[in-house]
């Protein structure tokens, strides 16, 4: 027996479930992202012209001298269009490989399975085993594309007012989407690291980077009560509930309401949530997905479930390669149809035992969540090998795909919407049976509630109806980058963790290397060392 196979084999093989085959969608290239694909040029020099100067985890972008000013660039409709669309650049950045290895990975919901043989990554070893140090260079590959993120759309809030525009609505929808980026990347940062630094304008020089950087690391609730959440008020004011073909994907009112939802649901704010869910239930515009697997395949832009996604080009050269890192590193061209997997590069974000043990019996989500490889077909006893599958479509090019990352969807509303009644009214609230159930209907499982007479389906108290709604969030958004951040808002997480590490180093006999896997888990990334270095911010706790 392997011993990488340990965390990865399920009990079972589930019924419907191929092995090593994947259903096929058809593929549909994104409107938004043609658009985008217009404007590369132009915000390309943008981002050059906001990040010259800066190294990797900085946040500061100082303007550059040159013939080109801020002002003297940023003067028309056509520009601010090209500044918004490469606002975007730095959250797809951010899903295609920081999110899942902070939000999953380190969770007891996957894992890493090393190569003995390539110990090509061995720092993302470090995130999923809990090893990380202070000076590890992980840590700023959130703090630095939020930051650049956070850079641009302060270019767009402080310079666009003054532009004309032949439709005023196009600039206030601009400024909407600036401002939802400019949430979503705070949010990322608080929910990662706890305190940041409060940057809202146009540094344009070392003496204002130095008044800035004096406020130091501004405590996490300021930052949410004055910039998060005024920001994703104004967005809610701005956005359109629905964008035309050719901008289909940008940012609407919705998936505004649903980040501001999320920030309050961090803090267990159920109250200022409840509202804010159920004005997109009241919407009309969004749907349960009959087929859980055409949510997540090319083309699923065009989905009735999805709020807001992450849109990925392979011909803006921004393909989505992520899933690919997702695949066994044992896998070499199988699964991929010829596209060489590098073993390095590979085994990341692979489903735990506990993972695969939550999802019941014919489970339609499970044969759209994970799939076996069988690393030697001719050995009868030879273990399989679980991945993940929901993202992965073949075939693929070495470009990526067009494969675009569901950020928001109406099953999170749903889950989500459920919780806060529950936690709000307290008791068993017949919505939530019907909001929960909805969501398992879909799933063709059976349904919860008060007296079933199969035992795990008897529903008759307040925390059997939590649990439920527990089990059922972490089984349909796996993969999805919230479990981490379900756990924090649970209270759970080191408890979970300190379980689960225990499972994990019970099992894995090449954990060696790492005497204290498992063993030092803290619940904040670290403040990047060369920030701390370089500016003299506090570390955060167990990291000093």
């Amino acid at each position: 027996m392997s011993r990488q196979h340990c965390p990865k084999s399920g009990p079972t093989l589930r019924a419907g479930l191929a092995i090593g085959t994947i259903p096929p969608l058809p593929k549909r290239k994104s409107a938004f992202m043609r658009t985008i694909n217009k404007f590369f040029v132009l915000f390309s020099a943008l981002t050059t012209l906001l990040t010259v100067g800066c190294n990797e985890d900085e946040f500061l972008n100082y303007q550059p001298q040159g013939r080109y000013s801020v002002e003297n660039f940023f003067q028309t409709e056509e520009q601010a269009l090209g500044a918004v669309n490469g606002a975007y650049v730095q959250l797809r950045e951010l899903y295609n490989v920081a999110l899942y290895r902070t939000v999953e990975m380190r969770s007891d919901n996957t894992t890493f399975i090393p190569n003995p043989n390539d110990r090509g990554s061995l720092a993302v070893e470090e995130i999923d085993y809990f090893a990380l140090t202070a000076s590890s260079g992980i840590h700023g590959n959130i703090w630095g594309p939020a930051y650049r993120g956070i850079s641009k759309t302060n270019y767009i809030l402080e310079l666009i007012d003054p532009i004309p525009f032949s439709d005023e609505a196009d600039k206030v929808a601009i400024k909407g989407q600036a401002a939802f980026l400019r949430a979503f990347y705070y949010y990322i940062l608080t929910q990662t690291f706890g305190d940041v630094v409060p940057v809202t304008n146009i540094i344009e020089s070392e003496d204002q980077a130095a008044e800035i950087l004096a406020l130091r690391r501004a405590p996490r609730e300021e930052i949410i009560s004055q910039i998060i959440i005024p920001d994703l008020e104004l967005a809610i004011n701005s956005l359109p509930e629905v964008w035309g073909n050719i901008d289909r994907g940008r940012a609407t009112r919705a998936a505004a309401q649903m980040l501001l939802a999320k920030v309050y649901f961090a803090d267990r704010n159920y109250t200022a949530a409840i509202p804010l869910l159920q004005a997109i239930i009241d919407s009309g515009l969004y749907s349960i997905e009959p087929n859980f697997r055409d949510v997540f395949g090319p083309g699923n832009q065009e989905s009735t479930e999805i709020i807001f996604a992450n849109q990925f080009s392979v011909a803006a050269s921004q393909g989505a390669g992520f899933f690919i890192n997702w695949l066994p590193y044992q896998s070499g061209q199988t699964l991929t149809q010829g596209i060489f997997v590098s073993p390095s590069a590979a085994s990341k974000n692979m489903p735990t035992k506990d993972l695969i043990a939550a999802f019941e019996p014919n489970d339609r989500r499970f044969a759209g969540s994970i799939g076996y490889y069988d690393e030697d077909p001719n050995d009868p006893d030879n273990e399989l090998i679980a991945y993940s599958t929901k993202y992965f479509f073949p075939p693929v090019t070495q470009g990526g795909s067009d494969q675009n990352y569901p950020v928001f969807r109406y099953a999170d509303v749903i889950l989500m919407q459920a919780e806060a009644l529950l936690e709000t009214e307290g008791g068993i609230p017949n919505q939530v049976f019907e909001y929960v159930n909805l969501i398992r209907t879909r799933a063709g499982l059976p349904l919860y509630f008060p007296g079933n007479p199969v035992p795990e389906l008897d529903i008759s108290t307040e925390e059997d109806l939590r649990q439920a709604i527990r089990r059922e969030r972490r089984v349909e958004l796996a993969f999805e980058n919230h479990r981490w951040w379900d756990l924090q808002r649970y209270g759970n997480l080191l408890e979970v963790m300190t379980a689960h590490g225990a499972e994990q180093r019970a099992c894995q006999d090449y954990l060696d290397p790492f005497a204290d896997a498992y063993q030092n888990i803290r619940i904040l990334y670290a403040i990047p060392f060369n920030e701390v270095e370089r500016y003299g911010y506090t570390q955060n706790p167990g990291w000093e």
